[in-house]
C-alpha cells in the first residue's frame, strides 16, 4: 500500500481526538497566533509545531500526500479569510517525492473584518497530515481573538517566506516554457533570468513535475513530468510556478500554447 492509499485508508479515523483521550503523545501542535492590523486587514497565522523528524505538506503535496485544509466556520466578524503558503522544500524517502515543511511552519492568515471597529474571533478546524516513517492524517482545533494590534516576530518571519507575485511590467523571472523529451521522458523546460534552488509546478491536470535539473550554461531548468504521458494535454493549461530563491520565492503563472 503506497502512502496515498494509506492516508485515505485512515482518513475517517479521528486520530487526534483518540490520541487526546488516551493520553498518547501527538507529534504536532497547532495554534493560532496574532499580529498587527495593516489598514483594514488583520494579520494572523496558523502555527504548526512538529516533533523532530516529522513533516507536513504544502498545498501541492507532491506525488502523494494530503494538502492542509482550513475550515473557518464559526469565526466572527470575518468577511474574508485568506491563507498564505510559505515556499516549501522537497523531500525524498521510500514512499516517493513529497513537498512541504519540517520542524515547524506558520501559514500566514489575512483577515478582512466585516466591521472595522470590532474585534475578530477566529475558529479553526484543520485537517492535514504529518509524516515520519509513516504518514497519518490529523485534525486540530484552535481559536484566537484579534483585537489588539502588535508586531509578532515569528509571524513576520514566515510572512517574508511567502512567494511574491511577479508584478506586471517588471522583467519576468521566467522568460520561456517549452516541452521536450529527454531520456525518453517528457520534460518541462523553464528558461530563467536568475538563480533558483527549486521549482514547484501546479496545474489542474494529473501531471506531477518532479525535481528540476538546472543547466547553468543555458539558464534552463528541466523538470521530468510524471503521471501524464501526452504533454499535448498541458497546452493552454495555466501552470503556476513557485520558485524557491532562498528563504523566499517568486510565483508566476504561464501557459504553453
Amino acid at each position: 500500500m503506497n502512502r496515498r492509499q494509506s492516508l485515505f485508508a485512515f482518513a475517517a479515523i479521528p486520530l487526534v481526538a483518540t490520541a487526546a483521550r488516551s493520553g498518547i503523545p501527538q507529534p504536532f501542535k497547532v495554534s493560532l497566533i496574532s499580529g498587527e492590523r495593516e489598514g483594514s486587514v488583520w494579520q494572523a497565522g496558523v502555527f504548526v509545531e512538529l516533533e523532530p523528524g516529522w513533516k507536513t505538506y504544502w498545498r501541492m503535496p507532491g506525488d502523494s500526500g494530503i494538502p492542509p485544509q482550513f475550515d473557518w466556520a464559526g469565526s466572527e466578524n470575518s468577511a474574508a479569510i485568506e491563507v498564505g503558503f510559505p515556499v516549501p522544500r522537497r523531500f525524498n524517502d521510500a514512499a516517493g517525492e513529497t513537498i512541504g515543511y519540517h520542524d515547524q511552519v506558520v501559514f500566514p492568515v489575512f483577515v478582512t473584518p466585516g466591521k472595522l471597529d470590532a474585534a475578530v474571533s477566529l475558529r479553526l478546524n484543520m485537517f492535514f497530515a504529518v509524516c515520519k516513517d509513516v504518514c497519518i492524517p490529523a485534525k486540530a482545533r484552535a481559536e484566537a481573538a484579534l483585537g489588539a494590534s502588535a508586531a509578532n516576530p515569528l509571524l513576520n518571519e514566515w510572512q517574508k517566506r511567502l512567494p511574491r507575485l511577479a508584478a506586471a511590467g517588471e522583467a519576468p523571472f521566467i522568460t520561456a516554457l517549452r516541452f521536450e523529451t529527454r531520456q525518453n521522458r517528457p520534460m518541462l523546460v523553464v528558461t530563467l533570468m536568475g538563480q533558483a534552488q527549486d521549482i514547484f509546478v501546479e496545474s489542474e491536470t494529473s501531471a506531477y513535475f518532479e525535481k528540476p535539473e538546472f543547466d547553468s550554461a543555458t539558464g534552463e531548468a528541466w523538470l521530468p513530468i510524471a503521471n501524464l504521458k501526452d504533454t499535448a494535454k498541458l497546452r493552454g493549461v495555466p501552470l503556476k510556478l513557485t520558485l524557491s530563491t532562498g528563504d523566499s520565492g517568486i510565483e508566476q503563472t504561464l501557459a504553453i500554447t
